[in-house]
């Protein structure tokens, strides 16, 4: 059975992803060089009541490093106009550039969450919940930062334009998130089902947003 041509494209990047392992080392190497100095300036007292956001803190940084690099790398190697001549439609590009990029997060979040709770002796009421909630928010930031590095990708200072343009843009999940993990970390989860919801809410709108504009971002 052939695969979906989404599919195909997020096959295609994970392989030379994996050949090159470019993205997934920096991703890993800045996200468990900046826990441990996160250890060191963070007082111990303080360490367990903002644990959570110091970790939300860390993925951001790091999906702004890595996740446009799933176009700017087509960009560098000049493919990217062989995606537009080819027999797939933009919408699917996109979608398989975005689950390339969770697949990126899954993995920097295995490598770094153990390190992390290790190093500020976390105790969390809720792991499995906490786990879920910090996976959601995540899967929600890579899907919009796939959106929006599209938009940037031909820029000359598409580096510094991103983030410029990400972090409005990702507040409502930022904040969700952040506030439903206090939540899962303190077991006090009477009314999570809202931030949850918010950051469900907020990617479904960027994914329509972004497949109904996809043939229009594609276009020079």
């Amino acid at each position: 059975m052939k695969k979906p041509k989404f599919l195909e494209i997020a096959w295609k990047d994970i392989v030379v992803e994996f050949r090159s392992k470019s993205t997934i080392s920096l991703m890993v190497l800045f996200s468990l060089v900046t826990s441990m100095l996160f250890s060191i300036t963070v007082p111990v007292a303080y360490a367990q009541s903002i644990g959570a956001s110091l970790l939300w803190l860390i993925f951001i940084f790091v999906g702004m490093l890595g996740y446009a690099r799933a176009f700017v790398r087509e960009v560098e190697l000049e493919t990217l106009d062989g995606l537009r001549l080819a027999p797939v439609h933009p919408a699917s590009v996109l979608a398989g550039k975005m689950v390339y990029n969770v697949m990126l997060m899954l993995l920097t979040e295995a490598a770094v969450l153990p390190v992390f709770a290790g190093v500020f002796n976390m105790s969390v009421a809720k792991p499995l919940l906490f786990l879920g909630i910090i996976t959601l928010g995540n899967a929600a930031f890579a899907v919009t930062m796939s959106s929006l590095a599209v938009l940037v990708i031909k820029s000359r200072s598409k580096e510094l334009l991103l983030p410029i343009i990400a972090f409005p843009v990702i507040f409502p999940v930022v904040s969700s998130t952040v506030f439903a993990l206090n939540m899962a970390a303190s077991g006090k989860v009477q009314g999570i089902e809202e931030p949850v919801k918010m950051i469900v809410s907020f990617a479904v709108i960027v994914l329509a947003i972004a497949f109904l504009t996809s043939e229009y971002v594609f276009t020079d």
